[in-house]
């Protein structure tokens, strides 16, 4: 059993115990929704919608904008989320690993992990900025930018798993369809010279102290180096995004106006032969 650092409202991140058996490889997938949970991208209080294209799925950044990381948990146990940002870990800082310590959520419930921390009171706030003044390239790694990951590793239990809540036998708590789920195989890092990656016009601050108090509880991994799920979104700006080839975020050009309607020399009819002007004829 290992000591975890517990956040309000019974959410905890674990501390780090090894680190042996961590790749150090971008072990996320391309969908942002499996089995019972889900990562979304919350700016403003809103989650963000998120668009599938080549098996991946984007979300738009707002340069400036503060933005949280919401991890839902519609499962029965408690599970630890650990997250990348940027290629960099959300508690340390430093190269994601799978060994790395992690947020717990607790059963059908959901984290907001809004910085990157700095203490148990406090973390820098998550804000969308330029690659050049992302907290991954100031570090020395901008061509991990773009990338957020997330692992869940469910709670190793010794008890059969409780019936649902009444509201998820109604359906309050609906699961994600397997068809909006993309391929979970991870992917391997893009390859990009130094100084930054093409393409790519969003990245990370290591923003400014927010308020963000954390204590301590217990967490035991029913399989220490296997996540049972993996997620992952990729963030850009909208130019961003439709350079990287998702045409949801691509204007379409308007149809050119139509021409303007022709007027001949004479706009009225023209009367025929024999007819006057009082409407008889001669």
């Amino acid at each position: 059993m290992r000591k975890t650092i517990l956040v309000p409202a019974l959410v905890a991140i674990s501390s780090l115990v090894c680190s042996t058996d961590a790749d150090g490889r971008i072990w996320f997938s391309g969908s942002h929704s499996a089995s019972s949970y889900e990562l979304r991208i919350v700016v403003n209080g809103v989650e963000q919608p998120v668009y599938y294209q080549g098996g991946y799925g984007y979300v738009e950044g707002f340069i400036g904008s503060r933005y949280a990381i919401r991890v839902h948990n519609r499962s029965w146990r408690r599970v630890e989320a650990v997250i990348s940002v940027d290629g960099r870990d959300a508690i340390d800082g430093r190269p994601a690993e799978l060994g790395k310590r992690g947020y717990v959520i607790p059963p059908y419930s959901f984290i907001d992990v809004d910085g990157f921390r700095i203490s148990t009171a406090e973390v820098a706030a998550f804000r969308f900025t330029t690659v050049p003044d992302s907290y991954a390239a100031r570090m020395g790694t901008p061509w991990e930018v773009g990338v957020i990951g997330v692992a869940i590793f469910p709670e190793r239990v010794n008890y059969p798993p409780p019936p649902p809540p009444y509201a998820l036998k109604r359906g309050e708590y609906p699961v994600d369809d397997a068809e909006r789920q993309a391929p979970r195989a991870g992917t391997a890092a893009e390859s990009a010279p130094y100084p930054y990656p093409r393409g790519r016009d969003l990245g990370t601050q290591f923003g400014e102290r927010s308020y963000s108090p954390v204590s301590e509880t217990t967490f035991v991994r029913e399989n220490w180096s296997s996540p049972e799920v993996r997620l992952g979104v990729r963030y850009n700006s909208r130019q961003g995004l439709c350079a990287m080839g998702v045409s949801a975020f691509c204007d379409r050009p308007w149809p050119p106006p139509p021409p303007p309607p022709y007027y001949p020399e004479r706009p009225y009819s023209e009367p025929p032969p024999g007819w006057d002007h009082f409407g008889s004829w001669y």
